[in-house]
């Protein structure tokens, strides 16, 4: 409406004028920080550069709104639609985004960090070069998301879905990926030192697999070391020749290969991508006790036994 500035104060008073008179929300640039917008639609506005700082929009409709390079940064965006949004550029760190609806939503070169994603849905977004370092993303759902030279460092992604997802060039180190579904997913190049991969779906990654020790019928060779005389001490990956932790079995009976992999990526990683390469899925509990792990060990050979014969026949 003309004549009517838009504040944090008045943000609600001159949206329902906007749309009582039918005109379109161009708030760009506005000077909105701390305003209280939960709930509201602003579904299509355009609020490019506008400083949203610690507003409350929990439950809004901002679904293709513009938000290129808006400053979100604590802003409470928990239950918000966001579907085909603009936020290229955005600051949303330390943002909360817990249950956030996000489909094909455009967050690439966005600053994510240090914020809250958990359960957020992402389908087809866009978050290539975007910053979620120290970002919880437990259990959100990110399939056929766009993650390419996004920096996941030290990010909470256990639970995640990321199934045909874009990782190529990623950075996840650090990062917790124990049960995340990455079967499909492109990790080229992706870094992955020090990463936590327990439990994760590895099936049918795209990787570099040259890289990687095979080891044929790992779960059989294992318990066959162990029944050699072998330790399996889970209290340290790797403690001498003849005892290892479960993936530091796996990174032993790599040999030379398996121990530069484990120098270059860490014990949990190494030995994650030698038990997908080997086909032995999903990775296993690396922090399961003795008694479990030598209990999995047993069935994981026993399947592999069993499914042999059905193999030489093929």
């Amino acid at each position: 409406m003309a004549g009517m500035t838009v504040t944090a104060v008045n943000a609600r008073q001159v949206l329902e004028a906007l749309r009582q008179a039918g005109e379109q929300v161009d708030w760009e640039g506005a000077n909105l920080s701390g305003a209280d917008l939960s709930g509201v639609d602003l579904s299509g506005a355009n609020l490019a550069g506008a400083d949203l700082s610690d507003a409350n929009l929990s439950n809004a409709n901002l679904e293709k709104s513009n938000l290129s390079e808006v400053n979100l940064r604590f802003a409470n965006l928990e239950g918000a639609n966001l579907e085909g949004a603009k936020l290229s550029g955005a600051d949303l760190s330390e943002a909360d985004l817990e249950g956030a609806d996000l489909p094909k939503a455009d967050l690439s070169k966005a600053n994510l960090s240090e914020g809250n994603l958990e359960k957020a849905n992402l389908p087809n977004a866009n978050l290539e070069g975007a910053c979620l370092r120290g970002t919880n993303l437990y259990r959100a759902n990110l399939p056929g998301a766009k993650l390419s030279g996004a920096d996941l460092s030290g990010a909470d992604l256990r639970g995640v879905n990321l199934t045909e997802a874009d990782l190529s060039g990623a950075n996840l180190s650090r990062a917790n990926l124990g049960h995340t579904h990455l079967s499909g997913a492109d990790l080229s190049d992706a870094n992955l030192r020090g990463a936590d991969l327990t439990r994760a779906n590895l099936e049918e990654v795209r990787l570099d697999w040259e890289q990687i020790p095979y080891i044929p019928n790992i779960d059989t060779a294992i318990l066959q070391a162990l029944q050699a005389g072998g330790e399996l001490d889970m209290e340290e990956w790797r403690t001498s020749a003849t005892s290892h932790s479960w993936a530091g079995w796996a990174v032993h009976l790599a040999g030379e290969q398996g121990d530069a992999l484990e120098n270059l990526l860490g014990t949990n990683a190494a030995a994650s991508l030698i038990y997908a390469h080997s086909g032995s899925h999903p990775v296993p509990n690396w922090y399961a006790t003795a008694e479990k792990a030598l209990a999995d060990i047993k069935q994981r050979a026993q399947w592999q036994l069993s499914t042999e014969p059905a193999l030489e026949m093929g």
